[in-house]
């Protein structure tokens, strides 16, 4: 049975601007009114001594949303905000998970000043760069560096990563062509967990990469145990589960899955 389609629906966004350089996002769902804002966290970078009135700004604004309503506060930022901050009129996209569809307009949109592993976290293109960065100084590798806010978490570390899926059996929970956080896998309980793993072809050279959810079965004699299946479940029931449990030698677990940061844009 195929995967069912995402649901996508229009959202109007708009761009904040501060001393000539877009420093902000707003992400609207018309039909519900929910909102979502993206803002620099590099004011005093860029705006000197006008940051501590835009840090002010960007925290007051979601609360005047809030108090006012959607609509209500929508008209008076397009009327009203002109001189420190300012806001562009209104653009429509397609959009599936509001917040992820804010961090994608806000990284088109947005530059801001690379902290690494602050604000920021390595990306790569592809899990065999990603992999082949374990072990070494990840950071000299990355493709680019993409600010990373992570619902739920307060800061990053160093062992996080980003990488862009490619294929859909993971769909609709992660879709084709997203920008996904990563964990490297140093040990551990896999249960349950979705993980990339890769299918070694020799010890010198790469193999095939999967991104699954992982399942096991242990089974006990006398003071040990072994693995008596591990196999790796899509989400997609168009895709086939991958079993190791003959190739327990000839793959890895490179990392887990932490979340969807950005789905692709339309």
């Amino acid at each position: 049975m195929p995967a069912p389609p995402q649901t996508t629906r229009t959202a109007e966004y708009r761009i904040f601007q501060a001393l000539g350089e877009n420093c902000g996002i707003l992400v609207t769902d018309p039909e519900n009114g929910q909102c979502v804002f993206r803002f620099r966290s590099d004011f005093q970078e860029f705006a000197g001594e006008e940051a501590g009135v835009l840090s002010g700004l960007a925290a007051e604004l979601p609360e005047r949303q809030r108090e006012m309503g959607t609509a209500a506060f929508l008209a008076w930022i397009d009327a009203t905000l002109s001189n420190t901050l300012r806001v562009e009129g209104p653009s429509i996209t397609l959009c599936g998970d509001l917040e992820r569809t804010a961090q994608a307009l806000y990284r088109r949109h947005v530059t801001s000043t690379v902290r690494r592993y602050e604000t920021h976290l390595p990306f790569y293109p592809s899990l065999d760069i990603a992999a082949g960065g374990l072990g070494q100084d990840r950071a000299n590798i990355a493709k680019e560096w993409i600010e990373t806010r992570i619902p739920g978490r307060r800061g990053l570390t160093e062992d996080l990563f980003l990488v862009k899926i490619h294929g859909r059996s993971m769909e609709p929970d992660i879709p084709d062509g997203s920008l996904c956080v990563f964990r490297s896998y140093y040990g551990g309980s896999r249960r349950g967990g979705i993980f990339i793993v890769q299918r070694m072809a020799t010890m010198d050279e790469g193999g095939e990469y999967t991104l699954k959810r992982y399942t096991s079965e242990k089974e006990h004699s006398g003071g040990s145990w072994r693995h008596k299946n591990i196999t790796m479940h899509p989400k997609n029931a168009e895709f086939s589960d991958w079993d190791l449990t003959r190739e327990e030698d000839n793959w890895v677990t490179i990392a887990e899955f932490i979340c969807v940061l950005e789905e692709p844009l339309a």
